[in-house]
């Protein structure tokens, strides 16, 4: 019996241990600060002595705050260490690490850079905190702006050169050179370029305008997450082709778009996605708004969501999933890929918008069509009459007014909106991006009597 306890013990100290090194690799993550008009001894332990800009050199596993005031771009190369991640975070009057040398005002505004962010090496997480998506009426209360106006240099670029993976990026105003840029083909002034099968990438809670080509451009990647964006402009031109999304020069992994507003489209279309060099990956694009809002001129291209014609290029399995498209003059579904395959769309909402072809979707139903042609012999599709269906659409607040007609339940993580509504939860699982949240019901108690 002594054995045994000694045995039990043993094994107690063993994960006691092995515990007591987990919390002391995480006793040594330590905070640092960063405020570009510091006076102090620059060692970034406070607020007091603050550096005045970030490091060349960075310290694995370690937090950075970032005051209010002007950088320059960056080079984020710090080399691995396992997967300890870098956190550059925006200071905010409710987080900012130590109160020494703290005022509210260092954080009740934005911190700017001038200049591209470049990704060499891996795990970095770069956060705003604060702005973006519906929230926030898509273009406000940013924590951190990039603006990169050079013609040859994207706001983010990752994986160009160097190893550079896991990458996670939010709450970000990323404004471009506000012109076309006179630069095509492997690099331009576009939102954030990623290259050489970058990994496991995501963008969240974003603004991209005015960049000088694609908001998003990609060579070639894997498991990357587009999510809460609001694409408002960009440009192209004959010369310089441009796309919302272009996607596949080389193998492409899974691409998630979801809960974003676009308002803007130019030269060749919209999400454009070819992974011929991977068939089986896919584009799943759900919980969207498509708005072409009054007076805005949109090129007619390739379509909203879509590809390119050449026998080079393929479009499979692109899902599209409980989106609203508004106003939109074109195809809202590509007809142009010659080789396609497997590419569905449910549960979809058309409002004043040109008829969708479902040439290239093949397996199509529960879609709602509001101005916008016939059911398209769908079993579950529906047709209306009446677009006053928003809260606000001028607001750009899309929720809706009312239930649409009953659309396809389907699995997660296409079972709650950019609200994190789940979709169904009264009965009803809604058609288009936003799930109706019915009114809560107050019931008055039974008992009241009167005294």
């Amino acid at each position: 019996m002594k054995q045994g306890l000694r045995r039990a013990f043993s094994k107690m100290g063993l994960v006691c241990g092995l515990l007591f090194l987990d919390a002391g690799n995480a006793a040594l993550a330590a905070d640092h600060y960063i405020k570009p008009d510091a006076t102090g001894n620059g060692s970034g332990t406070d607020w007091v002595n603050a550096m005045t800009a970030p490091p060349s050199t960075w310290i694995r596993g370690d937090v950075y705050y970032l005051a209010d005031g002007n950088y320059p771009g960056q080079v984020f190369s710090t080399a691995a260490s396992g997967s300890l991640p870098i956190t550059l975070r925006k200071a905010t009057p409710f987080d900012h690490g130590i109160e020494t040398g703290w005022v509210d005002t260092l954080g009740d505004g934005q911190a700017v850079f001038n200049g591209m962010l470049e990704f060499t090496s891996p795990y970095w997480s770069i956060d705003g905190v604060t702005g973006g998506g519906v929230a926030h009426q898509w273009h406000q209360n940013f924590g951190i702006r990039i603006v990169e106006k050079r013609d040859a240099y994207a706001l983010i670029r990752i994986n160009y050169r160097g190893d550079s993976h896991d990458i996670r990026l939010s709450h970000l105003d990323l404004e471009g050179k506000g012109s076309v840029s006179d630069q095509g083909g492997y690099y331009s002034n576009d939102g954030i370029a990623l290259y050489n099968n970058a990994e496991n990438i995501t963008l969240s809670y974003a603004w991209l305008h005015e960049t000088g080509r694609c908001p998003v451009f990609i060579t070639s990647a894997q498991n990357v997450l587009f999510e809460h964006l609001y694409v408002s402009s960009f440009y192209g031109s004959p010369a310089v082709h441009s796309e919302v999304m272009s996607a596949g020069q080389g193998p492409l992994g899974d691409i998630t778009w979801r809960y974003s507003l676009i308002t803007a489209l130019k030269s060749t279309g919209g999400l454009m996605f070819n992974n011929i060099a991977q068939p089986t990956s896919h584009l799943y694009v759900y919980g969207n708004v498509f708005y072409q809002p009054p007076g805005v001129i949109w090129d007619m291209g390739n379509g909203v969501i879509g590809g390119w014609t050449s026998t080079s290029n393929a479009m499979n399995n692109v899902w599209v999933y409980n989106n609203t498209f508004i106003n939109v003059a074109q195809q809202s579904l590509t007809v142009l890929p010659l080789l396609y395959s497997g590419n569905r769309a449910y549960n979809n909402l058309f409002v004043n918008s040109q008829s969708p072809d479902f040439s290239r979707f093949t397996e199509h139903d529960y879609n709602q069509f509001v101005n916008a042609g016939s059911t398209h012999a769908e079993l579950h599709g529906t047709v209306g009459s009446n677009p006053d269906l928003f809260i606000d659409v001028n607001g750009l607040n899309f929720r809706l007014k009312a239930a649409t007609d009953p659309g396809k339940p389907l699995e997660a993580p296409y079972n709650r909106d950019g609200w994190a509504t789940v979709r169904g939860g009264d009965g009803l699982w809604d058609r288009g991006a936003h799930e109706w949240d019915a009114p809560a019901v107050l019931e008055p108690p039974g008992n009241l009597r009167v005294m």
